[in-house]
């Protein structure tokens, strides 16, 4: 098994991906996204291997493997327009549920927003945190947002058949359908032109993620996956994965020093 994910590792690390009408996507999934339009594009793949052991919650218990999910899936508690609903390998969202006021991330004045789609409400924080980037040197842009939960059963058996049809590999990054941030509209996979509009693990040493790391918050962003969190998490860190909670409740967040999984959970 071992030698089994050491291949497929060197094998993506030099893949390069190029599709009509077709974006390579790596939220909490890595995944196809048909909804979205781009020509070609070389994607460098964050790596699937298993984590450090991360730093753990004294109301947290890991299961056997970081990546599984459990046998008891529940419907998420809040609606899926409350910026605190709780979406993860446990808690799913109806396959019936979609954003009502999704826009053209473009308004945000962001680079590629005309190729997807964010909510409305969180436009006039994402212009001010592109805004304040641009005033530090640093370039943002984004290549993925809203995904259907149609797009999303695509996106996750896409890394199944990649990966020779081994769930525990696309679990590690990919989401299946109704667990997956992208649905709710108000998750942001970010890139900048210092990789070419690109994701993967060399985003994670840019200036715009260390920008983000230090700023997201102000605007009411955070980090989704964060390394050496995977126990928790249940997914491969992602450096570019951002969701939107709000400014109130990203500084809130930030301030008790948890991450955004350990803030639903206490939310919900």
């Amino acid at each position: 098994m071992t030698e089994f994910f050491s291949n497929i590792w060197i094998y993506l690390s030099t893949l390069v991906l190029s599709f009509n009408v077709v974006t390579i996507d790596f939220q909490d999934t890595q995944g196809v996204e048909k909804n979205n339009v781009k020509t070609s594009n070389t994607i460098e793949v964050n790596d699937i291997k298993e984590s450090i052991i991360p730093k753990t919650y004294s109301n947290y218990t890991p299961s056997v493997s970081w990546w599984t999910y459990p046998s008891n899936i529940k419907t998420v508690k809040r609606n899926g327009n409350d910026l605190l609903v709780h979406v993860n390998k446990e808690y799913k969202l109806p396959s019936t549920y979609a954003p009502n006021d999704l826009v053209k991330a473009s308004n945000s004045g962001i680079r590629n927003g005309d190729n997807f789609y964010v909510r409305n409400i969180l436009i006039n924080d994402l212009r001010d945190l592109v805004n304040a980037a641009k005033a530090d040197g640093i370039d943002l842009s984004i290549v993925s947002g809203y995904r259907s939960y149609a797009t999303q059963v695509s996106t996750y058996n896409y890394w199944v058949q990649y990966n020779g049809g081994n769930v525990d590999a696309a679990d590690r990054i990919s989401a299946r359908a109704g667990h997956s941030q992208h649905q709710l509209g108000t998750a942001i996979d970010f890139s900048s032109k210092e990789v070419s509009d690109n994701i993967g693990t060399r985003f994670s040493t840019t200036k715009a993620s260390t920008w983000l790391q230090k700023n997201a918050h102000k605007y009411g962003f955070v980090l989704s996956f964060p390394s050496g969190y995977e126990r928790v998490t249940g997914f491969s860190y992602e450096s570019w994965h951002y969701r939107y909670i709000g400014k109130t409740n990203a500084l809130e967040m930030k301030n008790r020093g948890m991450i955004l999984e350990e803030f639903l959970r206490n939310k919900n």
